[in-house]
């Protein structure tokens, strides 16, 4: 949709500065699609198609072993992640001071990652070490381990690190809502969960729906945090780094991240479709319920 008055050239500017933007932006991902698909590997002279290096991505329990830890963490991130930030952001819609809410939830943007992840780190130990110290006062070994670096440890710093920007997508999406609705709603018998669920969901669901694609890139695509507070495995990230510090990538890697990329290319591009479509949809809608009937 183009405003009628606007001047076509600055649109088509607009749009072309865009895609060079985003070309740009994406231009290491689409290098990596290309060497992906060369027989010969990075860095060769001659290039040669081939599809060799993806069916061999299924043979190297090393990087399916990363991607199912990867893929596990991610998903717990999502389920724990996105229900706290749409709880945050509607509580922000109805917090009379808001500024310590916004303070909270947008604090671990602002501090570099490997310190966060340093800090956890040393956290994490000392609480280690006192449960330790609490189970040999009581003779016992049961608070062993507790706190040990592990999959919790891992889940809770990707928590930390992704609020911020869940709590962001649904509270920028939630802004269009107005909660006179859901009072209506409360007002005609419905409990305070049908309400969400049938009159505000319906009305945020893009924005819940791109704060999991969110999540999900994020915890693919983190180092720093996990490799501080991971216990005994390795994620996606954390074997492609090692291999590019040590050995360099071999061509199965070139190959899984370019499905990641893929993978991640067609979630976001999907969800921009989907809500442009829904979009134009509502604007229709509008235009026709606020056209004049007209009398047979």
């Amino acid at each position: 949709m183009t405003d009628d008055y606007a001047n076509p050239w600055a649109y088509r500017l607009k749009w072309a500065y865009m895609l060079l933007l985003v070309t740009t932006l994406m231009s290491p991902v689409i290098y990596v699609m290309y060497i992906s698909f060369n027989a010969n590997g990075f860095g060769a002279r001659a290039y040669d198609f081939t599809w060799e290096w993806y069916r061999l991505v299924f043979s190297d329990e090393l990087l399916l072993n990363a991607l199912r830890w990867t893929f596990s963490l991610a998903i717990v991130v999502t389920l724990i992640t996105v229900p706290f930030a749409v709880l945050a952001a509607k509580y922000y819609k109805t917090a009379q001071n808001k500024l310590p809410v916004v303070f909270l939830l947008l604090a671990p943007l602002f501090v570099p990652p490997d310190i966060l992840g340093s800090a956890l780190l040393v956290y994490f130990k000392s609480l280690n070490s006192s449960f330790i110290w609490l189970g040999d006062q009581l003779g016992t070994a049961a608070f062993d381990g507790w706190f040990r670096l592990s999959f919790f440890t891992a889940t809770v710093g990707l928590i930390i690190y992704t609020i911020p920007y869940a709590f962001i997508v649904v509270l920028i999406t939630m802004g269009r809502y107005r909660t006179e609705q859901t009072e209506a709603a409360r007002a005609c018998g419905a409990d305070g969960w049908r309400a969400f669920w049938d009159i505000e969901f319906p009305q945020i669901r893009a924005g819940v729906f791109s704060a999991c694609s969110f999540c999900i890139i994020l915890c693919f695509n983190e180092y720093t945090r996990t490799s501080l507070l991971k216990g005994g495995f390795d994620t996606f990230t954390t074997v492609l780094i090692s291999q590019m510090l040590n050995t360099g990538m071999s061509p199965q890697s070139y190959a899984m991240s370019s499905m990641v990329a893929f993978t991640a290319i067609a979630i976001i591009g999907s969800i921009i479709i989907f809500t442009l479509i829904r979009s134009e949809s509502l604007t229709r809608t509008a235009r026709a319920k606020a056209e004049p009937i007209m009398s047979s």
